[in-house]
């Protein structure tokens, strides 16, 4: 569904930052459709008439660490009927006996499932040979459980080893990675680094070149309003900065230098936020991200 955006930028940071912005609309109805985690599409009926918003974000969003919950707190898409609950013991034993095909309702049920970090060693391996068998699949119920499969990896790898990911991301794959599995590594990238910012720049280099040719390919003004197309490159970015890269600033500029202002205004507000939520933990992450963002954006 075609969207336009009507003046929701403003909006959305006077939400973010605790002010109300005036005069509110009252809402009769409405409906949001999820244009990728985390973001919506909104048709909504006001006093004033119809209101479009694309790409909004929930204002209400929490930072958790992906590293000690569950990925997703979503039901699995077909879970399991079966009115007894297994163990993740038992689930692992399921998932390795399944060998190269297990059913995707076993991956998602993975998902949702806390697995203690001692067993963490098995499922990894078991989750990324999914990823690598599916990842091609035309049939839509294996690539969410691959999308279920790609949160719960990222989410329990060690933050050390983040740059494996980038094989996942290579632009000369003969079956690149489909745009909807390209945000949820670059979502899960930006979720582990958000709680847990690099002590040392550039940890991960390659994943940050990857990143950064899906940021540069999808900010094209020719493609960016394309059904994705935004979250993916404004993630790509956000995922950049957040592993504190020195392509950091190059991202960001390609982000300033799209002629959709709203674009520009969403990556630079969700990066304002990282770095409220840095200066929490890691005062020198977020002098380093001020720091960019003063360099960013003393010329626009």
């Amino acid at each position: 569904m075609a969207m336009k955006q009507q003046g929701f930028s403003e909006t959305l940071k006077s939400l973010k930052r605790g002010r109300l912005p005036a005069p509110m609309l009252t809402v009769h109805e409405g409906v949001a459709e999820e244009s990728s985690p985390g973001r919506f599409n909104l048709a909504l009926q006001t006093d004033e008439g119809p209101a479009f918003f694309h790409n909004a974000e929930r204002a209400d969003r929490e930072s958790t660490d992906p590293q000690s919950v569950p990925s997703s707190t979503r039901q699995p898409f077909d879970a399991t009927t079966d009115s007894s609950v297994r163990t993740p013991d038992q689930l692992l034993q399921q998932l390795a006996n399944a060998g190269a095909n297990p059913s995707c309702s076993l991956i998602c049920e993975v998902e949702l499932t806390r697995i203690d970090r001692s067993q963490h060693p098995i499922l990894l391996p078991l989750l990324w040979q999914y990823i690598l068998d599916h990842r091609s699949s035309n049939d839509r119920d294996e690539l969410v459980a691959v999308g279920a499969a790609i949160r719960k990896y990222i989410a329990i790898m060690p933050i050390d080893r983040m740059g494996e990911l980038a094989v996942l991301l290579e632009s000369g794959n003969r079956s690149p990675l489909p745009i909807e599995l390209e945000i949820e590594v670059a979502k899960m990238i930006y979720r582990n680094f958000e709680v847990c910012p690099p002590v040392d720049a550039d940890p991960q280099p390659q994943l940050a070149r990857r990143l950064l040719e899906i940021a540069q390919a999808y900010t094209n003004p020719r493609i960016l309003l394309k059904e994705k197309h935004s979250a993916a490159a404004s993630l790509s970015i956000e995922a950049i900065v957040s592993m504190r890269s020195p392509l950091a600033e190059q991202a960001w500029q390609a982000a300033i230098a799209c002629p959709y202002q709203w674009f520009a205004e969403l990556v630079s507000d969700d990066l304002d936020d990282l770095r409220e939520r840095w200066s929490e933990n890691n005062p020198d992450a977020a002098n380093w991200l001020g720091e960019l963002r003063d360099k960013v954006l003393t010329n626009v």
